[in-house]
């Protein structure tokens, strides 16, 4: 049976053998199936973001090997990193989109996470996101004051455990705002269904959450309250509700968001084959066609980030970590 290091030294000679250009390229990757890996049920934001990539990459691979989603959703994108980083092949045939807050859990000592973000390959991310709360209109609640003040909780539905979506509102609770979290909802549409039945206020989401219920947004049924940047005129950022002296654990938070939904390789993909795969996303990035899909699906357009300069934000982001932030971050 060949062993895991003669696989990987077999690789490597193959991508080298790559290096001559992109017509050898269109030999490796001709007939083949690129596998990308979603770390969320099918529906929700992550899973058409992820399958905007997948149906679109394809053709700017040479070769134009036939691209295919499948999902593997649990623990916030989690199983899927984990599976990636210690099961799948590196081959340039398996990829992942875990998700949107998932890169700096093993830093913030989360149990199951299970693998080194420095270690990953990255190939490309469609750009950085906006994170948004928003309201059912029935609660009453017009601006982020209004919550400061309310004579009753304003309830938050999020995944489980602590992530971007959660942190947030279970700050603002810390901080003496009439605001509850509770966790444990398998997905994000699956909140949104609960704010429908007034099971739950509020949520803080991805703006493209909503692509599927603007019914919702244009009804005004929802209110945007507040958001992680200053995208949307007129609405506060989260960093503005807080004081000073909150505003690092408020920064840690919302790390991830400036990274967007990465595109991922195992650690050990051959050089080579990453190259390809990173120009082609960016090749892909500024394609009309795709520009229109991600129009649909209200991902970024025209704020693609390379796989470089996604590695360098990764390290910043995971140098900016310190202890006590750890600590704080563990409380909410």
């Amino acid at each position: 049976m060949m062993t895991r290091r003669q696989a990987l030294a077999g690789l490597s000679a193959s991508a080298a053998s790559l290096n001559a250009g992109f017509a050898r390229a269109a030999d490796f990757y001709n007939g083949k199936t690129i596998s990308i890996i979603c770390g969320y049920n099918p529906g929700g934001g992550v899973d058409l973001g992820t399958r905007l990539i997948g149906e679109n990459i394809g053709r700017f691979i040479p070769g134009s090997p036939t691209v295919i989603v499948q999902n593997m959703e649990g623990a916030g994108g989690l199983i899927a990193a984990n599976h990636v980083y210690t099961k799948s092949a590196p081959d340039g045939l398996t990829l992942a989109v875990p998700g949107r807050d998932w890169v700096l859990k093993p830093l913030l000592n989360f149990p199951n996470a299970r693998f080194d973000p420095l270690k990953f390959q990255y190939i490309g991310s469609t750009g950085a996101i906006n994170i948004v709360a928003y309201v059912n209109a029935a609660s009453g609640m017009r601006e982020a004051m209004d919550m400061k003040a309310a004579k009753r909780k304003i309830i938050f539905g999020g995944l489980p455990g602590t992530s971007m979506n959660t942190a947030v509102p279970a700050l603002l609770g810390q901080l003496g705002w009439q605001v509850e979290m509770i966790r444990g909802y398998d997905s994000t549409p699956r909140i949104i269904h609960a704010m429908e039945q007034k099971e739950l206020d509020g949520i803080y989401t991805p703006d493209s959450s909503f692509v599927r219920r603007r019914d919702l947004i244009d009804s005004k049924s929802v209110i945007p309250l507040f958001q992680s940047d200053p995208v949307v005129p007129g609405l506060p950022t989260a960093a503005s509700l807080v004081e000073a002296k909150d505003r690092a654990l408020m920064e840690l938070a919302h790390g991830q968001v400036s990274v967007g939904m990465p595109l991922v390789a195992p650690p050990g993909t051959p050089a080579a084959l990453v190259e390809i795969l990173r120009q082609a996303f960016m090749v892909m990035s500024k394609d009309a066609a795709f520009e229109a899909h991600a129009r649909r699906v209200e991902e970024p357009v025209g704020a693609a980030i390379s796989g470089a300069d996604l590695e360098q934000k990764v390290r910043k982001l995971t140098a900016n970590i310190t202890p006590e932030t750890v600590q704080a971050y563990a409380r909410l």
